[in-house]
């Protein structure tokens, strides 16, 4: 993270890590100390790094809870309707895995077995080791983790089948145009929005999403684009009755033959790269990314310049 490369910043994670610890908003007090109004990749790196772990014992808590699991079985109906044989998926921000897990769950016998391989990206680290934890723990089986940033996914064109998002644009308002163009330039099929539904809330609930930088044009951008929307829709439930979950089905048109051997990109370049020993290198590109604890680490700044690399 270049933000870390300031003194003063590595300091400010301290004063951070206290901001959270006495229950305060992380993206809110940044956004504060910076005098700004959208929230950046950093804050949200930050906020939910000091977050992980928390999604997991509110995953534990809720597995008997009827409500919560009756969102993840309408959201498992409409992801299903749209998996076919040997299809690859894809969740950015998949935070602790607990919507994928989930969702999963729910799918029906015959369309997990259609699956070949689900990729899990989130741009922070801490997140992903207690996603491949509970992936583990509850026997998801043909999963990869991979760091990545949403708006620069280190993922090849037109690779996956299926892009499914949970709340995971929702930081990132006032860059809807930004996020559709990078989900869509990775979907091969299908695109799934469930996020912040601001054109179904409340004055109340769009205040909320207003005052803590959600995405509120997103279905506005979508029909802007031209995008080919299928399905659009409130869930009958949102986890937060606050923040009104709406499902958002995109087909993309014209990609039949557009499918990636590997789906792991130089984000950089978006030049597919291969895996090497503990490494994801692009021979083309010459660079390298660390894979750590099996989670390929593919953001901008991970990247290492290793022109001799094939050599070895």
């Amino acid at each position: 993270m270049r933000w870390l490369r300031e003194e003063k910043m590595r300091t400010d994670l301290k004063r951070i890590k206290e901001a959270y610890n006495n229950g305060e908003n992380i993206i809110s007090y940044l956004k504060k100390i910076d005098k700004r109004e959208n929230n950046s990749l950093d804050d949200i790196i930050i906020s939910y790094d000091f977050q992980a772990g928390t999604y997991t014992k509110r995953f534990e808590k809720q597995l008997d809870d009827s409500r919560i699991q009756d969102i993840y079985k309408e959201m498992a109906y409409y992801v299903g309707q749209y998996i076919d044989e040997g299809d690859v998926i894809l969740e950015p921000g998949t935070g602790e895995a607990s919507s994928s897990i989930n969702t999963y769950k729910y799918l029906e016998d015959d369309t997990k077995r259609k699956i070949s391989k689900i990729y899990g990206l989130d741009a922070s680290f801490s997140r992903l080791k207690y996603a491949d934890k509970c992936l583990k723990k509850y026997g998801v089986k043909n999963t990869s983790l991979v760091m990545g940033d949403m708006l620069n996914m280190p993922i090849a064109d037109n690779s996956c089948d299926v892009v499914v998002t949970v709340h995971a644009c929702e930081p990132n308002g006032g860059k809807e145009h930004d996020v559709l163009s990078e989900l869509m330039r990775v979907t091969k099929k299908y695109l799934i929005l469930f996020e912040p539904a601001y054109d179904f809330a409340t004055e109340e609930m769009k205040r909320r999403m207003e005052h803590h930088g959600y995405v509120i044009n997103l279905y506005d951008e979508i029909k802007n684009m031209g995008l080919d929307v299928i399905e659009h829709r409130l869930l009958k439930e949102s986890l937060n009755p606050m923040n009104p979950t709406g499902v958002t089905v995109i087909k993309k048109d014209n990609c039949n033959q557009c499918k990636a051997d590997n789906i792991l990109a130089d984000p950089i370049s978006k030049i597919q790269c291969i895996r090497k020993g503990n490494v994801m290198w692009s021979e083309e590109t010459m660079l390298i990314y660390p894979i750590i604890d099996d989670i390929a680490c593919m953001m901008e700044d991970n990247a290492i310049l290793a022109t001799k690399y094939g050599e070895f």
